[in-house]
């Protein structure tokens, strides 16, 4: 079927047939495995299915190439020979070459796009949860950042920085079906590719301007089962610590705060009365278990392959009654029917994970709902623990206020269990020679179920709860995709065309239903229908639709000259009907300089430069915000009718959005340029890529007044922003002794975002609240990137009166508090003094990752960091008022006359100079240099393993975040990256955690 597949025949007068199989290693045979002659490239032929062919050579001193995507190639003389079948290797660099892209691969020398293929096997070397935080630092251009160090929370991936003030998330692609990346378990993964500008991600249309993740899972091949088992145990322990003031740094920090207003202290440090000395934060924060375990059977047939794994996952969480579970398992087979024309490959996973957590505000919000805040500023001087009590809890005296934030957090039951499966299967014939057609069907089922029950407790008069309080809630998402494709792949001499045609629809819908009932008869009785008052409920339920259509012609002549054209049209149910398509479409070039016959290099072994442009589009908004929409629900919604005491109640309604019908799709159009280096025989390669991206009719919220009555903000095509950057990856790779090899890779990239137009009237946008609304740290306006500081500009300490008098803007001030610069020279301290002092977003970004081996040894060490970012310490800024229950060590060092060097303000209960007020005191320099992970593995010789029926066996320590360098004095610089609009701003999260892990890999 494959013979002279896109190869030149010849027919030679005195010529030699020569005939035979090409196999892998373990006598798979390979079809479409390429013969030709060295000395006449462009002649030979392919293999068939059953890895046969058939050659004819001039003479039987003609040497034979065979080759397959993936091995090894191999030379043969032909000699006497006319019968000769080749047994070729895989090889880990080629398969390096391969790139998985859009509903298909290429060969890496094909692509003319910005596309990262990530080292899968370097990955899952460094025992991980998830696949995302495997990713950090591994490819350039690309962010993974931590909203928060709870187990089981998902890392935040940025591809190419932002390219909007709405969703910025990635697409990501499992296995061909659209899907949660969070449910993939690590060592289910075959590749990863990350598909970075408008070139590589249009085929995926609106969906893909924030760029895509293809991953693929592992699947079978012919031979004998073969086990795998992959086993790891390890400690957390928290990396830092916040030092907050033990009960007699507390008293002397306190009784100087009342002392320098001249106000009566409070009772508590001046009755004489013995408190406790409690530790808070240590007794909240501790120690934590992991283990992981993962096992994996693959094998099959000439014509079935399938390929079980199974994994178990468990954190016990180093903050109390937190912790994260998980179990997953998939199969996946490949059937090959009609004499090998057909393939059949379904696929199916399920995972169920059960997260025991507290709440933290990611994303946005007020920070003083943060359980660490709570929790540094707990006062010493009450107790945590009372055997007398009936939940062994203490409760506080009068005098010290109410509150035991350990108690309640052991006596809350918190938790969300989440089953997910996906299911997928495809189909692809071959219609005639080069020709294919494939359908793919793919469902993603997901049930949640959240639990948050409060039991009887008393901790002080402003922390009780007298009845039981239970809420619950339920969703489900649907999803469906249904992809049918045309690829038509063929060669002509020199010339090779590869066309794709295919039709995609998705559905997705969503619903929930859940209540709550605040006055449950009993601890016992966990049931909303247990209580003795009113319930309340709520439900809501939403459905969208895609269906695309899109193509893609690759085409390159004599492996010189590349292009690739490719176009999308996606209709949403998202917009209304006049806007419901968008157009997408793209270009791109390359240009394999080191393949021109004029080019000859000892030095470049590769040169290709590459330039792109296209056009994505995003539609990652709400549902149906074109139509009006009406909300019922709320006591203020309801409306008596009748007269009398007793009266009915009726449910009423309101108008809460405005329609929007002219709402479109956002548009981003990127220019790539980059280019593709080799040198010394590729054993350095580099790559770099420079982008332009620019996204109009942004979707922003426009703000309308309140008294209209309406409650949520319309939408409107109201911004452009302007995203620039670049990237730089190196590899090199040694293997000049068989003892002792090594690699070094390492990447660099920066992007920086502009705001170009923002809503109707240029408005703009605060956030990065850490205290009520009226402490904003952040605002995104017109001319600037989104997020960047706002502050006052604290300029120093005040060291006396005459100071104060003579700056004439601090009339509360008094020696030893912050002076604040008065910008627009107005004599008074307002918004308009306030500037913008840089962003979250560093200035670049950067891994390094070097691997040894030596004999049975080998060594991984990978560093990772960010340079030119700011963060803002919110919870110095909390712990700096001294009204709190409790505060910082730092404070024992602040500004008194005899500690006039000292540039922490005066103890000044009250703060009657607004110390506090958001400024770049507080802002710090958040770059970093960390150690992510260093490992050291040891593989069992074979006569050793072979005793007990093994075929691998290696073990292995690692030690993951031993280390970080930075100038940040909080916990962790690379925390609170959870939000569009608050990244840098520390606002107490679950902290980071350093790990030291035992682990064991192991082949029957």
């Amino acid at each position: 079927m494959f013979a002279s597949f896109g190869f030149t025949t010849h027919s030679f007068s005195q010529g030699i047939v020569v005939s035979g199989t090409v196999t892998d290693n373990t006598g798979v045979p390979l079809p479409g495995a390429t013969v030709t002659l060295k000395s006449t490239p462009t002649v030979g032929t392919q293999t068939d299915f059953d890895g046969n062919y058939s050659i004819e050579v001039p003479s039987n001193q003609t040497v034979l190439v065979y080759s397959f995507l993936g091995f090894l190639p191999q030379e043969i003389t032909v000699g006497n020979q006319t019968s000769i079948n080749v047994s070729l290797e895989e090889s880990a660099e080629s398969l390096d070459e391969v790139v998985i892209v859009g509903y298909g691969t290429q060969k890496k020398e094909e692509v003319t796009a910005a596309i990262t293929s990530v080292d899968v096997a370097g990955l899952q070397k460094i025992p991980t949860a998830d696949v995302a935080s495997s990713l950090q630092g591994q490819a350039a251009g690309v962010n993974v950042s931590t909203a928060s160090g709870a187990p089981g929370s998902d890392p935040v991936i940025r591809i190419r920085g932002l390219g909007t003030i709405g969703n910025n998330n990635p697409l990501f692609v499992i296995d061909g079906i659209p899907g949660d990346l969070s449910y993939v378990n690590p060592a289910d993964i075959a590749n990863i590719s990350i598909l970075k500008d408008a070139s590589a991600a249009t085929i995926y249309g609106s969906r893909a301007s924030n760029g895509v993740v293809i991953v693929t899972t592992k699947r079978g091949k012919t031979g004998e089962p073969k086990v795998s088992i992959n086993s790891y145990i390890s400690t957390h322990t928290v990396s830092d610590n916040i030092s907050v003031a033990n009960r007699d740094q507390h008293n002397q920090i306190k009784l100087e705060a009342y002392n320098n207003v001249g106000v009566t202290p409070a009772p508590y440090l001046t009755s004489g009365a013995q408190y406790a000395d409690s530790d808070w934060v240590g007794e909240y924060m501790g120690s934590a278990f992991e283990q992981k375990h993962d096992i994996g059977i693959s094998g099959g047939s000439e014509k079935m392959n399938y390929n079980f794994s199974a994994g178990y996952f468990d954190n016990t969480g180093t903050v109390i009654n937190t912790g994260f579970d998980r179990l997953n398992a998939r199969l996946n087979m490949d059937f090959k029917l009609l004499n090998d024309r057909l393939k059949v490959s379904p696929g199916l996973s399920y995972t169920r994970e059960n997260t025991r957590g507290i709440f933290e505000p990611i994303g946005g919000g007020n920070a003083s709902f943060s359980p660490f805040l709570d929790i540094y500023s707990q006062l010493p001087h009450k107790a945590i623990y009372d055997a007398n009590a009936l939940n062994g809890f203490a409760t506080p005296p009068s005098e010290l206020g109410s509150g035991n934030p350990i108690g309640l957090g052991n006596l809350t039951d918190r938790t969300n269990q989440d089953d997910y499966m996906q299911f997928n299967i495809s189909a692809t014939l071959e219609i005639i020679e080069g020709l294919n057609y494939q359908f793919q069907y793919g469902a993603n089922v997901e049930n949640t179920h959240f639990s948050y029950f409060l039991p009887t407790y008393n901790f002080g008069a402003q922390s009780i709860n007298v009845n039981p309080f239970l809420e619950e809630s339920r969703s489900r998402t649907n999803e469906w995709t249904l992809n049918n494709t045309l690829n038509y792949r063929k060669k002509f001499g020199k010339h090779d065309l590869d066309v794709l045609l295919g039709i995609s629809r998705e559905k997705s819908e969503f619903r929930s239903v859940g209540g709550s009932n605040n006055t449950l008869a009993s601890d016992q009785l966990k049931a909303l229908s247990a209580g003795i008052g009113d319930e309340s409920s709520f439900g809501f339920n939403s459905t969208n639709t895609l269906q695309s259509y899109f193509g893609r012609i690759n085409y390159d002549f004599n492996k010189i000259y590349y292009l690739q054209a490719s176009v999308r049209r996606d209709g949403s149910s998202r917009f209304a009907s006049d806007n419901k398509y968008g157009d997408f479409y793209s270009v791109s070039l390359g240009w394999a300089l080191h393949n021109e016959g004029f080019f000859e290099s000892d030095l470049f072994s590769q040169i290709k430069p590459r330039f792109s442009y296209g056009t994505l589009g995003n539609q990652l908004i709400g549902e149906h915000l074109f139509l009006a929409r009406i909300g019922s629900g709320g006591q203020q919604l309801n409306y008596p009718f009748g007269e009398g005491v007793s009266q009915n109640v009726f449910v009423g309604a309101i108008a809460n959005a405005l329609p929007t019908p002219d709402i479109q799709w956002e548009e981003t159009a990127t220019t790539n340029m980059g280019i593709d280096l080799g040198l010394l025989n590729n054993s350095i390669k580099a790559t770099f890529d420079y982008f332009i991206s620019k996204t109009t009719d942004m979707l922003v919220s426009v703000p309308i007044p309140s008294t209209s009555g309406i409650t949520t903000f319309p939408l409107t095509n109201g911004g452009n922003l302007e995203n620039k950057g670049w990237g730089l990856s190196l590899t090199y790779n040694s293997n000049s002794d068989k003892d002792f090899i090594f690699d070094v890779s390492a990447n660099i990239s920066s992007s920086k975002n502009k705001v170009t137009k923002l809503g109707v009237a240029n408005e703009s946008f605060t956030d990065g609240f850490i205290e009520f609304n009226n402490f904003p740290t952040t605002r995104t306006e017109v001319g600037g990137e989104i997020g960047r500081f706002y502050l006052f500009e604290a300029d120093g300490i005040f060291q006396n009166q005459a100071e104060i008098d003579a700056h004439g803007v601090q009339p509360d001030a008094a020696p030893g508090d912050i002076r604040f610069t008065d910008l627009n020279g107005d004599g008074v301290l307002g918004d308009e003094d306030k500037r913008y002092m840089g962003s979250g977003l560093p200035d670049f970004e950067y891994g390094l990752t070097f691997n040894a081996k030596y004999k049975n040894f080998d060594l991984s060490v990978f560093f990772q960091g960010t340079e030119g970012n700011k963060t803002y310490n919110g919870v110095k800024m909390w712990l700096y008022r001294t009204d709190r229950n409790n505060m910082s060590t730092d404070l024992l060092n602040a500004w008194t006359p005899a500690n006039a060097g000292s540039n922490i303000p005066r103890n000044a209960f009250g703060d009657p100079n607004n110390n506090i007020r958001p400024s770049n005191y507080f802002l710090e320099d958040g770059s970093y240099l960390r150690l992510k992970n260093i490992q050291i593995g040891y593989t069992l010789p074979e006569a050793l393993i072979s005793k007990v029926a093994l075929s691998n066996a290696r073990i292995y320590f690692t030690a993951n975040n031993l280390f970080t360098i930075t100038n940040y004095s909080g916990f962790d610089p690379g925390l609170g990256n959870g939000g569009t609009f608050t990244r840098g701003v520390d606002r107490g999260f679950y902290p980071l955690t350093k790990s030291f892990i035992l682990g064991v890999n192991l082949s029957l």
